[in-house]
């Protein structure tokens, strides 16, 4: 067979084989790592879901192992044609094949913590933070179980370097003599192959294989597993590149209009066409101050008001019982910026677009802008760097006065690329509040915590209550918020101040499925005993985007709503809907609705893996439409510049 398979042929089926041992271990491991999440398969079931996992994820390797291997085969075809191997084009080939090889794997390693926290395969929402590569460096090298993953990776890296050199000296040691006739078919005929691995399917009358392709069972973990990272972060990155995705195409403009106008009971005006003017029917003797705290990835099962029986929440379960608790509240979406955004502006996330980084910045007719308009300072305190996705830009075209960050800590106090702690920001904002206070006008402060947030940082006298560090963070920043109001009790502003606490998102606890329900999944509480003087639980379907509109509701001052929020106070929503970068949730008080941009639709009973979409056809295509809608329009607005007033 030497005499007609050139070396070079031999040598790209060799590289292949062993990068899907590779790639097989890498997928492995982190089911290994993620066991937890096939609970729900029964025990007789698990082998045959793992067998079929793993035959599909070798036809997601080899998809993506011929893009990276194309390159190589031209240069090395062209180098045994022309230059009849030349040693020079086979070390040449032999630093590209490492290069582009080690890329894949890089990519394979860095998605077990991405999916860890995600539930998702990589996607490029990863990239969203590339544009402050320090912070996301020191985070990754500032928590120790990262490096858990990164040392293994660089194990297998090099391990992959010496079998590369060793297959590149064992398979051209010796030289070949083949007619060039016989170099072109066998070209031609791996080209064929080739074809065939990128398609990864021999039937033309289907498309090639794609991620709607891994989702042949009801459990998320094995659907997931079985597509390749490298895969689903390079064509997430390829249709985000793409001009059709710029603007969203969910749903006719006008048609959308239309049921939005009688979702959330709009008239709309000549600028826009779902806004409205909202007159009290009373006016407050003197302005509240507003305290906005957005808590780091608190999810709503964190606390025992929500079923945990860790305890990890003391004082926040204790505060909910003295508030206006909303039980039924989901995030825009599963990233920090996602949380700032939906709470401040009142309008949703859409796929993975970063509404902080527009360019030009739009102005909203955000909850800051329209305090300032009522004589409010405004304030927007963070741990950390204020420019970090962009935040402080934002903030300062929609309505914040003033910034207080890491840029103005004492150094010594600035322990991670978290910041400061918790406690200490608090702290450090009691000074100001009370100053802001002082004047005649009310303020409005927005905090943005990070101790619930990798790397975790403690001070030395916080004494960890649990074993697990996820715990204990948890339990610092309720210990951080207690040490706050206990403080700020004792001024005088306190009583004159309506507290509302929510999360910027959840957390990826116990998923069901490849959009984690507790991922959005936040508590939201009004706190004032002395504007809300009956405490109660409200199990309204709401969100993020509705903070803004029910503040304005308890503050009962006029403004125009041009977003789309609904005051909790007053309103009612059929259905919640939220963002997970490439899929769109939607909820109501039994069913669960997943719209997925590269992979099929389904509707669950909670939480029941089996999707019932089939049978509940009228159902599944209601909540779609409420959210399509409601989403379609944010972007007409957006596309329109349309967001802020009409006066």
């Amino acid at each position: 067979m030497k005499k007609y398979i050139p070396n070079y042929i031999l040598y790209l089926f060799k590289v292949y084989f062993l990068s899907i041992w590779v790639l097989t271990f890498l997928r492995l491991a982190e089911l290994y790592l993620n066991w937890d999440l096939t609970a729900s398969i029964p025990k007789s079931d698990r082998i045959t879901y793992l067998f079929k996992t793993i035959v599909l994820g070798v036809r997601f390797d080899t998809v993506i192992l011929v893009y990276f291997l194309a390159l190589p085969f031209l240069v090395l075809f062209l180098n045994d044609l022309l230059f009849k191997n030349n040693s020079k084009g086979l070390k040449l080939v032999k630093i590209l094949v490492f290069f582009l090889l080690s890329i894949l794997f890089f990519i394979g390693g860095a998605d077990i913590p991405y999916f860890g926290h995600f539930n998702y395969r990589l996607t490029s929402a990863a990239l969203m933070w590339m544009d402050n590569p320090s912070f996301v460096f020191g985070m990754i090298f500032q928590e120790p179980s990262y490096w858990g993953i990164l040392i293994p990776i660089i194990l297998i890296l090099f391990l992959f370097y010496r079998s590369n050199n060793a297959i590149v000296k064992n398979t051209f040691q010796q030289n070949q003599v083949i007619h060039w006739a016989n170099k072109l078919t066998a070209f031609i005929l791996f080209s064929g192959i080739l074809f065939f691995g990128l398609r990864g399917k021999f039937d033309f009358d289907q498309s090639p294989l794609g991620p709607v392709d891994a989702y042949y069972s009801d459990y998320s973990i094995m659907n997931q597993m079985a597509m390749n990272p490298a895969f689903t972060f390079l064509k997430s990155l390829t249709d985000a590149q793409k001009s059709s995705n710029q603007e969203i195409d969910l749903m006719d403009n006008q048609l959308a209009i239309e049921k939005v106008k009688k979702y959330l009971v709009r008239t709309g005006n000549a600028y826009s066409p779902i806004t409205q003017q909202v007159i009290p029917d009373s006016s407050l003797t003197t302005k509240p101050n507003v305290v906005l705290i957005m808590m780091e990835g608190l999810s709503a099962v964190r606390l025992e008001a929500f079923g945990s029986k860790h305890n990890c929440t003391p004082f926040l379960d204790s505060l909910a019982k003295q508030s206006v608790l909303f039980k039924n509240i989901y995030s825009a979406g599963i990233h920090t910026h996602n949380g700032i955004y939906g709470t401040l502006t009142s309008f949703p996330s859409i796929f993975q677009r970063h509404a902080l980084k527009q360019i030009p910045i739009l102005k909203y007719n955000s909850l800051p802008r329209v305090l300032q308009k009522q004589n409010y300072n405004t304030i927007y305190f963070t741990n950390h760097d204020v420019e970090f996705d962009n935040v402080g830009g934002f903030l300062t075209e929609n309505g914040i006065d003033n910034m207080v960050s890491d840029r103005i800590y004492p150094p010594e106090k600035v322990l991670s690329s978290m910041g400061v702690t918790d406690e200490y920001m608090f702290d450090y904002s009691l000074p100001i509040l009370n100053d802001l206070a002082a004047k005649e006008d009310p303020f409005l402060s927005v905090f943005m915590t990070t101790s619930n947030h990798k790397p975790y940082v403690f001070p030395e006298e916080f004494k960890k209550p649990f074993k697990v560090d996820q715990f204990n963070a948890c339990a610092f920043a309720d210990y951080s918020l207690r040490t706050f109001f206990e403080k700020a009790k004792k001024e005088e502003w306190f009583d004159n101040t309506i507290f509302v606490l929510v999360s910027d998102h959840g957390w990826s606890i116990n998923p069901q499925y490849d959009l984690s329900v507790n991922h959005s999944y936040v508590p939201l509480l009004f706190y004032s005993p002395k504007y809300i003087t009956k405490p109660r639980v409200e199990w309204k379907m709401g969100g993020q985007i509705d903070v803004f509109p029910s503040i304005m509701g308890l503050l009962n001052l006029p403004y125009e709503n041009n977003t789309l929020g609904i005051d909790l106070f007053k309103q009612n929503r059929p259905y919640i809907y939220f963002n997970g970068d490439t899929r769109i949730g939607v909820m109501d008080k039994k069913y669960l609705y997943i719209y997925r941009k590269d992979g099929p639709e389904s509707l669950h009973e909670y939480f029941s893996k089996e999707n019932i979409i089939e049978q509940n056809r009228a159902k599944a295509d209601s909540m779609r439409d409420y959210a399509f809608a409601n989403m379609q329009v944010a972007d007409f607005l957006i596309s329109k510049n349309k967001v802020g007033s009409s006066n």
